[in-house]
């Protein structure tokens, strides 16, 4: 059967353009002149017979027939890739990995010489990243989130769930008999906004006096969960941290639990791939990898 189909480099500037948002993007992402992408989604509407921009005042914006062939194209796209690199055993042995730094440093580090171990074949490459991003053509195998997922445009499947509990120090620890008590202690603060002492207080049920209370809103505040656990393993004060982060760090008892009372987040961590795309070999055997460490995580030691 005779396939009737655009221009290849016509849909790829397309695709690019509506997936960053402006010309400018797919011009940078491409190494072409602005002029030059103007020029392909012309060739593509005028193929197509219908236009898939609409001029606004000076810019783009996507029709919705646009942004559906948008979709459509990015997924073929991304197929050929694919089809492409396997044929050329590009990465054969290679899982791409994309997470936080905190996650990467606190959660995977320590468990991955165990993984290297089993499979010496299997090279793993980690990069830090923070955003939702889609694992695309050129990025990643596996992307490891936190966040209140799914996400449209891939698959999803969630990983671990989480607590927020207090940690600090042994001999910190010895000095707080209950949680009023922790209005004569600094407390440190995570970035996160999800990761706040005050939704510890409301959701754990947790009684202070008003003098406490106000004290839960000061301290100093840490860009990222390894920081803050490290801050609190210096003696720095008392931080509100994820649990499943701190689990190194409780087990080792260089960090303490002073109370029992938790803050339930549910799926806080999710497994980010590729839509319409069959994982590869090396990439299903780090995914069932990872489903025997979440279930054997220690995540859950008691408090003092």
């Amino acid at each position: 059967m005779s396939r009737k189909l655009p221009s290849l480099n016509a849909v790829k500037t397309f695709e690019a353009a509506v997936r960053h948002g402006t010309t400018t993007g797919a011009a940078v992402e491409l190494a072409v002149t602005h002029g030059a992408v103007s020029r392909q989604i012309q060739q593509l509407e005028d193929w197509i017979g219908r236009p898939l921009f609409r001029r606004e005042g000076g810019r783009l914006v996507v029709t919705e027939a646009g942004a559906a062939y948008a979709g459509i194209a990015g997924r073929a796209l991304d197929l050929l890739h694919d089809g492409t690199r396997e044929l050329l055993e590009v990465s054969d042995h290679v899982v791409r990995i994309s997470t936080t730094s905190s996650f990467a440093a606190e959660w995977l580090m320590p468990r991955l010489p165990a993984f290297q171990t089993r499979h010496p074949q299997i090279e793993i490459w980690l990069e830090e990243a923070k955003d939702i991003v889609t694992p695309r053509s050129g990025g990643c195998d596996l992307a490891i989130r936190m966040g209140v997922g799914p996400w449209p445009g891939v698959n999803v499947a969630p990983f671990m769930s989480d607590r927020l509990v207090p940690v600090c120090t042994p001999g910190i620890a010895e000095t707080l008999a209950c949680p009023d008590d922790l209005g004569s202690v600094l407390l440190l603060h995570d970035g996160d906004v999800s990761a706040q002492w005050s939704r510890w207080l409301r959701e754990a049920g947790v009684e202070v006096g008003p003098a406490t209370a106000r004290h839960f809103d000061k301290g100093p505040r840490f860009a990222s969960s390894s920081l803050l656990l490290r801050a609190a393993a210096a003696g720095q004060g008392v931080a509100l941290a994820r649990e499943r982060l701190a689990e190194t760090w409780l087990a080792r008892g260089q960090l303490v639990r002073p109370f029992a009372e938790a803050v339930d987040l549910g799926t806080a961590y999710w497994l980010v791939t590729r839509q319409t795309v069959e994982p590869r070999r090396p990439l299903r055997t780090f995914l069932a990898w990872l489903g025997e460490q979440a279930a054997s995580s220690p995540a859950g030691v008691e408090s003092r």
